[in-house]
């Protein structure tokens, strides 16, 4: 799959931005890593401040860096950072497309739009052939949000993940560029 010739972001929804992260996003993202609920599902949280830190400032070294496989982008509401949402490019014209979101900002559809707007860019600018995603088996939230985007559960893998000294399962979802219906 040949790289994007040029960044495909900022993108601009109804209600959000998704953009790289500045330097003075450290509060904001803090803010939502911090909170047990948000990191129940994830290998990482509840960050401490210094961890915190040291993601963004891994997120604004690799953008030093263009073409580049993975694009961590900040999803920006009412000019406040309430999450993240990320695209691993990957030489198969795929990608592994994974969110993160601040509990505050929860069941108001706002992960749906964000992840939305990724995928037309992975489909439309940067032509991929297929997109997929993993969660917990029980984070409801995060699969009722693939469902919505039309995407579809194709494997079940038991005990995959070891996170918080648990082995745990996983849903594997994923849609295909010629399934994808653009929003508009």
């Amino acid at each position: 799959m040949p790289a994007p010739e040029k960044p495909w972001f900022p993108i601009h929804t109804e209600r959000l931005i998704l953009r790289e992260f500045r330097e003075g996003d450290l509060a904001d993202v803090h803010a939502y890593a911090v909170m047990p609920e948000v990191s129940r599902f994830m290998t990482w949280g509840p960050n401490t401040a210094e961890e915190s830190r040291e993601f963004l400032d891994r997120a604004l070294a690799s953008q030093a860096d263009w073409p580049r496989g993975h694009v961590g982008l900040a999803i920006e509401r009412n000019a406040v950072v309430i999450g993240s949402i990320r695209l691993d490019l990957h030489d198969d014209a795929g990608a592994d497309l994974g969110y993160t979101l601040s509990q505050d900002h929860w069941r108001q559809g706002i992960a749906t739009e964000a992840a939305r707007a990724v995928l037309a860019e992975a489909f439309g600018s940067l032509g991929l052939h297929r997109v997929w995603a993993t969660c917990d088996v029980d984070n409801t939230g995060s699969f009722s949000v693939m469902e919505k985007l039309g995407m579809r559960r194709e494997a079940y893998f038991r005990q995959d993940r070891f996170i918080r000294g648990a082995w745990r399962d996983s849903y594997l979802y994923a849609i295909l560029a010629e399934e994808w219906i653009s929003p508009g």
